[in-house]
């Protein structure tokens, strides 16, 4: 299998695109009573099986930042491989990594990239984008230095495979502890993918795709485009268009050394509808459209443009493979939500540096290797603003804004400028005493500076629905130091089976508007600290594979967000636990089937948390403020238990498919725990193919029996409101594709 991935660290430059390694094969994992039940099975046993081996692993660079195999991370990991890509529509990433990751739960309300990320309960309380959860394209941080995230970065027609790491301990992540999504696009080098491609779909789905590569004697060029367009016409506000265009230049300096570098540039449009009430999601149960909403934001949206360049250098020296890389992108957006419509007056920045080695060596006759670096990026704006809406409708009398007519700007709210400053420094050493054990001690150290000067002429008040004036000048500095060291031990038990177990901790920081929410309560967010134990078995043969783990964090001072008087506040929980049991394997068949499945158990807790709880006397009508203790309650929003099934077949005469479903169980809706929601079972997509020489053909639906669910359900501490978020229905997508 040719293979064409610049961070092999295979001293022989030209070879690192062309090695014949297991890199791109499956990465799939599956469960044990399909193990136990094919062991006992005659119909299978009898299957003659390919003498020559087929490894069921992938190669990862992610969680140690040099090149393994998943079995040899010690850590949870998955890589969605470029078959899995391949048998999806791509869409958003949502189409390839749900159900596919364990203990990682995606969601979106609409037929876009938006996407709500949870692993491990980590993201929850991110209203919009992404949080607490690494955001990775080719080793760039695509998110801010406060680790808010997002995903218009990214042009899912070229991804050649997503990594994902779950929990602290990864040594990419400053300041996220949820874990990493890492997303590598297909190199310059890799000229198998020149192709053109267009779908058309219900809903008023549009896709078109080409890309064009050449593999010059030292240098390599490649050309995407990319265009995606959809009304979602089944739910109120909720169109999206993106086009993408990307640029990458490789260049094979000598025999050891190669740089690659790209440019894109990004447009996207995306409406952001709003939620339901309880009435409200029982029609669209029965209708299956939702076709208003209870909030009365109704022209929510994020409108970007985004350039973003990045180029990296890997140059071999001896027992050295260094790895430098410099990246900058700049983005503008326009973004109407609640209360306030955001419009950058030119470019939100950033700039990073990343300056990485891997020394092998032996360290008292050991052999071991060394993982050393350093890097710094900054964020910042000079003129981010802040306008109110100037089409509303009143309450006569109270002036209460019950509904927007438009996004037109009407009255200066506010105007920030901002910076966030990251440095961090990282060490990974790896021994290996004996041929079955491995050793792995690591650290990294980051410094997350704010420092942000907003002034505020008026702001829009929760309680009475209208706007008030503003609180004049804001100055906000705050640092934080994050350290996050990891010990860890893998054990290869078998020549097919390994055991692992670590210990590792991580800080997550506060995004600056928590930071400036808390302020202008007269609260002060600390750094949330997460201590995590983890211990697995991985196992690979030749047609099967499995990964079992378990895992128990500590978390203290949690943030969390709540709803007082309809605004959204963030504050430190206290103590937080969670346990959890996560398990994922595969096996293929000789005949062309493939089947697999994957679980999670999740227990989330409070171990102490007070809630500020604003009350109503009935006599006087007075509001007064309570802390109503919620600790050893669960934390909402997070299901107890997952599930995802899977199979896939592919014929020698071009003919394939794959079937998937997944479910997962209710959840509370609040930290009070006064009500469950959220449940479904057996959500189901579809996808039949055929591929002749150059052409394919592809049809794919999801939510293919049409179930009415909610992907997020939420109530406020007050118990007077509560908002659900419609699934998808019936979505159908037809692919034409012509690879040259």
């Amino acid at each position: 299998m040719k293979v064409h991935n610049s961070y092999s660290t295979n001293g022989n430059s030209k070879s690192i695109h062309t090695t014949d390694i297991f890199i791109n094969l499956p990465q799939w994992k599956w469960p044990v009573y399909l193990l136990l039940w094919t062991a006992t099975s005659p119909s299978i046993a009898q299957q003659t099986l390919p003498e020559e081996s087929v490894q069921f692993d992938a190669i990862s660079v992610t969680a140690t930042r040099e090149a393994r195999t998943t079995k040899e991370v010690p850590q949870s990991i998955s890589v969605v491989d470029e078959k899995r890509i391949e048998d999806v529509r791509m869409f958003s990433i949502k189409d390839a990594i749900q159900g596919q990751v364990p203990g990682l739960r995606i969601e979106s309300n609409s037929n876009s990239y938006d996407a709500k990320i949870s692993i491990r309960g980590a993201g929850l309380k991110a209203q919009y984008g992404v949080r607490e959860i690494n955001l990775l394209r080719d080793g760039v941080p695509i998110l801010d230095p406060d680790s808010f995230g997002r995903l218009d970065f990214v042009d899912t027609d070229d991804i050649e495979r997503i990594e994902v790491t779950r929990g602290p301990g990864d040594l990419y992540s400053a300041g996220t502890a949820g874990g990493t999504i890492h997303i590598i696009s297909r190199s310059a080098f890799d000229d198998r993918h020149n192709t053109i491609r267009g779908g058309v779909g219900n809903w008023g789905t549009h896709n078109l795709h080409t890309r064009f590569g050449k593999v010059f004697d030292e240098h390599a060029f490649s050309l995407t485009f990319s265009k995606r367009y959809t009304n979602n016409e089944w739910r109120q506000q909720n169109r999206f268009n993106s086009t993408n265009i990307g640029l990458k230049h490789g260049w094979q300096l000598g025999e050891s050394s190669l740089l690659e570098s790209e440019v894109t540039y990004n447009d996207v449009k995306l409406n952001l509808p709003g939620s339901l009430n309880r009435e409200q999601y029982t029609r669209y149960r029965h209708t299956g459209k939702a076709l208003e909403t209870q909030d009365p934001w109704k022209n929510s949206a994020r409108d970007s443009k985004i350039l973003f360049m990045n180029s990296r250098l890997e140059h071999r020296m001896g027992d050295w493979l260094f790895k430098p890389r410099i990246y900058y992108n700049q983005w503008k957006h326009f973004h109407p939500i609640t209360g306030q419509i955001n419009d950058t007056e030119g470019w939100e920045r950033n700039f990073g540096l990343d300056l990485e080695g891997i020394y092998t060596h032996s360290l008292f006759g050991i052999p071991g290797s060394m993982v050393i670096g350093g890097t710094w990026r900054r964020s910042w704006n000079e003129n981010s603003l802040q306008y109110a809406y100037v089409d509303v409708l009143t309450v006569p009398g109270t002036g209460r804004i019950i509904s927007t007519l438009s996004d037109r700007k009407g009255q200066l709210n506010s105007r920030t400028h901002f910076t966030n400053d990251l440095w961090g420094i990282y060490f990974l050493e790896s021994l290996s005493p004996t041929d079955r054990l491995t050793i792995d001690l690591q650290m990294r150290f980051d410094q997350i500076s704010f420092d942000i000067k907003r002034n505020e002429f008026q702001s829009y008040d929760y309680a009475r629905g209208n706007y008030a004036p503003g609180r004049g000048l804001v100055k906000v500095k705050e640092d934080y130091d994050l350290f996050a060291p990891k010990a860890a031990v893998t054990y290869r038990a078998t020549d097919q089976i390994n055991a692992y177990v670590s210990v590792a901790h991580a800080n997550q920081v506060p995004a600056d508007g928590e930071i400036q929410n808390a302020v202008e309560f007269g609260r002060t967010l600390k750094a949330s600290g997460h201590l995590n134990y983890e211990a697995g078995f991985k196992g690979r043969g030749r047609n099967w594979s499995f990964d079992l783990t378990g895992y128990h964090t500590d978390v203290s001072n949690e943030i969390i967000s709540f709803v007082q008087n309809l605004q959204t506040l963030y504050a430190n929980a206290g103590k937080t636990s969670k346990n959890g049991f996560e398990f994922f394997g595969n096996y293929a068949f000789t005949s062309g089937f493939e089947v697999g499945a994957s679980y999670t158990y999740t227990d989330l807790k409070f171990n102490k948390l007070t809630e500020p709880l604003t009350v109503i006397d009935p006599v006087t009508n007075q509001r007064t403020t309570i802390n109503a203790n919620r600790s050893g309650n669960q934390v909402p929003r997070f299901p107890e238990h997952m599930y995802f099934v899977y199979t896939t077949y592919r014929h020698p005469s071009g003919w394939h498919g794959r079937v998937e479903t997944r479910g997962q169980s209710d959840y509370f809706t609040d930290n009070a725990n006064t009500e469950r929601h959220g449940g479904y079972h057996f959500l189901t997509n579809l996808t039949v193919g055929y591929d002749l020489k150059h052409w394919g053909l592809t049809f794919n639906v999801q939510n293919l029996f049409d179930k009415r669910y909610a992907v997020d359900v939420n109530k406020d501490a007050s118990g007077s409101r509560i908002s659900f978020t419609p699934g998808m229905p019936r979505t159908f997508m037809g692919y034409l594709a012509y690879k040259f």
